[in-house]
């Protein structure tokens, strides 16, 4: 887990004959396993996105229960609130459908995100169905870009336009 300077965690470091490596050096010798734990966990790029407070307020729940899980490093958990925050978002804006897939294409259908950010949407969706159908952990990378784009997507629908409404009108 990559390094984040200026913060303060316990670091846990140890190794473990019970989880013998093969050595890059010499395929058929082995090594111990070297563990690493922070508390709290760190991730590069987690912080918060900046207004989240203009959201609905389910919208905030979730997406801060999706952060704390993705900076706790609960992958599945991440997972499964990144697609929580596709279909909160899809019920805030009423979006019409028998299923997640239905309402993603009824957010285009209605102009709310491009067929190209439907398309996004529906990548989200499968994310998320995988860790909650299959308890699949994606790797934190997978997981901090599927937030960032949460968030691009959140920021365009909700606080842009409250932003906007600050600027002096044509």
């Amino acid at each position: 887990m990559p390094w984040v300077p200026e913060r303060i965690s316990f670091r846990e470091n140890w190794l473990s004959t019970d989880d013998l490596e093969p050595s890059k050096e010499d395929p058929n010798s082995f090594v111990l396993a070297d563990h690493e734990s922070l508390y709290p966990s760190r991730l590069v790029g987690a912080a918060p996105m900046a207004d989240s407070h203009l959201l609905p307020s389910k919208l905030v729940r979730i997406y801060e229960e999706t952060h704390s899980a993705l900076s706790a490093n609960l992958p599945v958990l991440a997972g499964i609130g990144i697609r929580a925050i596709v279909e909160t978002l899809c019920a805030e804006l009423i979006a019409k459908g028998k299923n997640l897939q239905g309402r993603i294409d009824d957010l285009a259908a209605q102009g709310v995100v491009t067929a190209a950010g439907a398309k996004i949407l529906h990548s989200l969706r499968l994310l998320g169905n995988k860790a909650a159908h299959e308890v699949k952990p994606h790797r934190s990378e997978e997981l901090l870009i599927a937030m960032q784009v949460v968030e691009h997507a959140l920021q365009g629908v909700y606080i842009l336009p409250k932003k906007a409404k600050q600027l002096p009108s044509p």
